[in-house]
């Protein structure tokens, strides 16, 4: 059915209704059908605010009509450089609005990062939050092509910087004089249209900006929420970076279903925001899940011996009952005793938590589950907008990343990788048609993933087929261009990244004994053999200098936290070389196994 009001067509099926439409009509159906006091949440003075989506929407149209007055157009790039708030989609949907097309900048990313990547989306809008970030953008010279620069706190005041405050007061009389016309720009955005442009690092490090367009997008939201049904009576907390696919699709879907999204103050105040706002449900990576995990278990650990044995006794119980699917007696006294005290650490009224970016330890998924509160792991690329495959109510095998989303289809290759076709794989990456040809190669996306599918259709991810590194706080790192770096210290030999699925990244290390045995006597370091110098902290320390060294310029999360020396080369005989000489990853964690486990014991 066609709603006349906000453009919105419905097909009706056997199960829940197709929605086919564009993101820029979100906010339109939001306001006439949910019209929310309390749409948003965010913290301000320390008080949680109400924005209703009345309020959003007229913010919304401000604004768009402020940059339709600086000439942006159909096609043009608009770039969001800010942690996560509400202005963040405002931004998002006035550009949406527009026709142009979004391209959300990670805040956390390095200068010379963010400048190569304003340098190759040219932009002709920024907005930034913080005068921090302002400075970062400065600092690179990013905004060089810009015409504008908009900042988010209204503190800011630079040359040739505006506020948003101001463009809103520039919208506003013209929403007044061209009644109608907002409307209609909305209307005019085809569901082929480029939304967002998002980057995602390559093996090769280098960036290839995703185009994913307003179908992409929208299909997959309505295929998630077949799985995971939103209700207006939700509140999510949105704290991952909106700049990741993953988070933005959670609140788009939420923003479609009428959700109330409340925005986390910052990443460590996540958990009292949990208390504050009491949120239905959220998205997180597995990282989130391990440090919770891993707090109750150390909170437990200094309490009385009493009080631990209440507590594994309880999880015990919580755990049989996933194998019964019973919540017997003693389920329910363990609930009473312990879960409902943890539960309401996360304001207590959690329906479930959704899990991506990376793997999510089995183990981890049946604590959680234990005691009630179900974590629905699914696996997805930026390239497919991003959801393939999702665990849910009623259909949910731990241990695998779910069933194929509805419109998605998959099939597993002759070599294992997992192929994917639908109407969520993207358009193509930005100026790259020889990378967009090789990834839609017989008009399946690559995934570059090894994996099998149960007879259940279950998907299990076994491998990568990449190189790409993702940590478990859902980070992705290209490990090769590091590699290349390292390589070029006098005192290794070779150098192999590791850290998929951990909290950081981390390098094994063939030494060079001569090199090193010259830095040890350059600081007068005694030694009667240069393999004792691989054991020397003074040495370790120093090695670790020169790398941070060499590595200034890359963000946080792609820094080498840790090494690993050891002791032999690599060679082809050995297993860790291919013929041509290219490393063999797959063989170098297995044979080094316990080296790497050695770096992530404490």
């Amino acid at each position: 059915m066609l709603n006349e009001n906000v453009g919105i067509l419905e097909r009706d099926g056997d199960d829940a209704s197709l929605m086919i439409s564009t993101l820029a009509r979100l906010p339109l159906k939001a306001a006439e059908t949910y019209r929310k006091p309390d749409a948003f949440k965010f913290k301000t003075n320390r008080q949680w605010v109400s924005f209703s989506h009345d309020e959003f929407l007229i913010r919304v149209e401000e604004l768009f009509f402020a940059l339709r007055a600086f000439g942006v157009r159909r096609g043009d790039r608009v770039a969001i450089m800010s942690e996560n708030r509400v202005e963040w989609a405002i931004a998002d949907f006035a550009a949406l609005s527009a026709g142009a097309i979004t391209v959300p900048i990670y805040p956390t990313l390095s200068v010379a990062q963010v400048a190569a990547l304003m340098d190759d989306s040219r932009p002709v809008v920024i907005f930034v939050s913080t005068a921090a970030l302002l400075q970062k953008l400065q600092m690179g010279n990013s905004q060089l092509g810009a015409r504008y620069v908009v900042t988010m706190d209204p503190e800011i005041h630079e040359p040739a910087v505006l506020r948003l405050e101001a463009l809103y007061e520039m919208g506003r009389q013209a929403s007044y004089d061209y009644p109608g016309e907002f409307r209609q720009s909305v209307m005019a955005v085809d569901p082929e249209d480029v939304a967002t442009i998002i980057y995602t690092s390559g093996t090769t490090g280098i960036p290839k900006g995703a185009m994913l367009t307003h179908r992409n997008l929208m299909s997959n939201i309505a295929a998630t929420r077949a799985v995971l049904p939103l209700f207006p009576e939700d509140t999510s907390m949105s704290f991952l970076p909106l700049a990741h696919i993953f988070q933005r699709h959670v609140d788009y879907a939420s923003i479609e279903a009428g959700v109330t999204i409340a925005y986390a103050e910052n990443l460590n105040a996540v958990q009292d925001d949990f208390l504050e706002v009491r949120p239905t449900f959220a998205a997180g990576v597995p990282r989130f899940f391990e440090k919770i995990h891993a707090r109750i278990f150390s909170e437990v650990s200094r309490g009385p011996a009493i009080l631990r044995t209440i507590f594994e006794k309880a999880v015990r119980v919580g755990k049989d009952s996933l194998v019964t699917g019973q919540h017997t007696l003693a389920w329910k006294a363990a609930d009473r005793v312990v879960f409902q005290t943890i539960r309401h650490q996360l304001g207590g009224r959690i329906r479930f938590f959704i899990s991506g970016g990376a793997a999510l330890q089995k183990e981890i998924a049946e604590f959680y589950t234990a005691i009630g509160i179900p974590v629905f792991e699914g696996y997805g690329l930026t390239e497919t907008s991003p959801v393939i495959a999702l665990n849910g109510p009623g259909a949910t095998r731990m241990g695998t990343v779910g069933k194929a989303v509805r419109g998605v289809e998959m099939r597993i290759a002759a070599d294992g990788e997992i192929l994917v076709r639908g109407d969520s794989v993207m358009k193509g990456y930005f100026g790259m048609e020889k990378e967009t040809a090789e990834a839609l190669q017989g008009g399946w996306f690559h995934t570059g993933d090894i994996g099998e599918i149960d007879a259940d259709g279950f998907l299990k991810i076994t491998d990568r087929k990449k190189d790409l590194i993702v940590t478990s706080g859902g980070k992705n790192v290209a490990p090769q261009p590091i590699e290349c770096r390292l390589k070029t210290v006098p005192y290794f030999e070779n150098v192999v990244l590791v850290g998929n699925g951990r909290k950081f990244v981390s390098a094994l290390v063939v030494p060079n004994d001569d090199a090193l045995a010259t830095l040890a006597r350059a600081h007068k370091i005694k030694f009667n053999d240069p393999a004792e110098l691989v054991r020397n902290r003074e040495i370790y320390n120093l090695v670790m200098a020169e790398i941070e060294r060499r590595t200034t310029d890359l963000a946080e999360f792609e820094k080498v936290c840790k090494i690993a020396f050891l002791g032999s080369q690599f060679t082809i005989d050995g297993g860790e070389l291919t013929p041509t000489m290219k490393v063999r990853r797959s063989e170098i964690e297995r044979k080094y196994k316990n080296e790497i486990d050695a770096l992530y014991a404490a």
